[in-house]
């Protein structure tokens, strides 16, 4: 096996990081944006959901236009992109319409973060080397979001709201920076712009593949039961429990530990028991996480190792779920991490918004979704794993 080279993960790493702030770090900050500009609760979750609204769909624009033109030069236009809207959001700092405009800008630069460090990975590394840098990405990309909030929280409390963006307009210039000056492109070759038409038929043709749905699925799963895991919590933890927002700020690491944790499990286990079996590991472990939000009593202690097994599932889950998707598209990564992305971002916006919308509040709500979703991942894991036998058979019985 080749030396692994470290470089191409680490400027991923650095790239992915920019959309979960994004998120993330927003998150404790409304009620502050609330109570300076005379906003409703929901009005200032408008300032989320708008992010997601630029972040998802343009992600379907981003691949297939890196597999055209190169990773370098889209994805320096579209950090550059989400830098201008983060800027945005600071001069128009006292007008909600202006920090709607500047969301969805930043949303939509931000975009091109998530589906290019994907696309990176599968032009720089293959094989089992594929799936130890997806880990590292997976853990990265959700360890982000599990200590935003706790980073948005303390420079709140000390600097106010605003800083928070300050803080982002600073942390975005020095990556933009540093890929300007540093990163080399990653994709060995460019073709001719595809038409309209050409990409309308890529994408629905991924989504009549077994193989697409079902390790795809896997992952917008497991993204949708996180981030409304994510948005239940400090209701739970701080409403419920009676919390201060210190203490759960301090709470809040033990996911992210077991995000870490889940990765490095991950690495460990794979070389041995291979990707297909640990992702059918991942959703037994979701069950036990179910189990315990569903039967365990309203403790920190307990709430906190349910959140720490979810996380660890997802750990596990994403990098094994995205390098067995990523393999046999060497030839359109960009596109298929675009419409992946896309997707993901979307189904986790409308699953985690209908069911708080529908009035979750309780743990034992939060155990029955992960319950369902589990035997739902189970299924796809199964399919997967046939489509991926079959795939292999037919590959192997076309060669002389």
């Amino acid at each position: 096996m080749p030396a692994f080279n470290w470089k191409p993960l680490l400027f991923a790493c650095l790239i992915v990081s920019i959309g979960q702030l994004g998120l993330g770090l927003v998150f404790p900050l409304l009620p502050w944006i609330g109570n300076d500009l005379a906003l409703t609760s929901d009005q200032t979750q408008l300032l989320i959901a708008v992010y997601l609204l630029g972040f998802g769909p343009s992600q379907l624009i981003y691949g297939p236009l890196s597999d055209v033109l190169g990773r370098r030069l889209v994805l320096l236009a579209g950090v550059l992109l989400a830098l201008f809207g983060v800027a945005v959001v600071i001069f128009l700092a006292d007008s909600f319409n202006g920090l709607l405009a500047g969301r969805f800008i930043q949303g939509c630069g931000a975009g091109s973060v998530s589906v290019l460090a994907r696309a990176m990975i599968r032009d720089s590394y293959q094989k089992q080397n594929l799936a130890k840098a997806l880990t590292w990405l997976a853990i990265v990309a959700a360890f982000t979001p599990i200590m935003a909030p706790v980073i948005g929280g303390m420079v709140n409390h000390y600097l106010g709201w605003l800083s928070a963006f300050f803080l982002l307009f600073g942390y975005i210039t020095l990556i933009w920076i540093l890929l300007l000056v540093s990163f080399r492109e990653t994709l060995n070759s460019a073709r001719q712009p595809p038409s309209v038409k050409r990409l309308v038929v890529s994408y629905v043709s991924l989504f009549r593949e077994r193989h697409f749905i079902t390790f795809a699925g896997i992952g917008w799963i497991n993204f949708a039961v996180v981030i409304l895991a994510i948005s239940m919590m400090p209701y739970i933890m701080q409403v419920q429990i009676g919390m201060t927002s210190e203490q759960y700020a301090i709470w809040a690491m033990i996911p992210a530990c077991g995000f870490l944790c889940g990765g490095l499990l991950c690495q460990r286990l794979r070389p041995y028991l291979g990707t297909a079996r640990m992702l059918q590991l991942a959703p037994l472990m979701q069950i036990l996480s179910a189990a315990v939000y569903i039967f365990a009593p309203l403790d920190p202690l307990w709430m906190s190792l349910a959140h720490f097994l979810l996380a660890v599932t997802n750990g596990i889950a994403f990098p094994c779920a995205q390098s067995m998707l990523l393999t046999p598209y060497s030839d359109k990564s960009g596109t298929v991490s675009a419409l992946s992305g896309a997707c993901q971002m979307m189904v986790a916006s409308l699953v985690s918004h209908v069911l708080l919308q529908l009035g979750m509040s309780q743990s034992w709500y939060l155990g029955t979704v992960l319950l369902g979703a589990s035997f739902l991942g189970i299924v796809l894991v199964n399919l997967g794993i046939r489509s991926e036998s079959g795939r292999q058979a037919s590959a192997e019985l076309s060669q002389p």
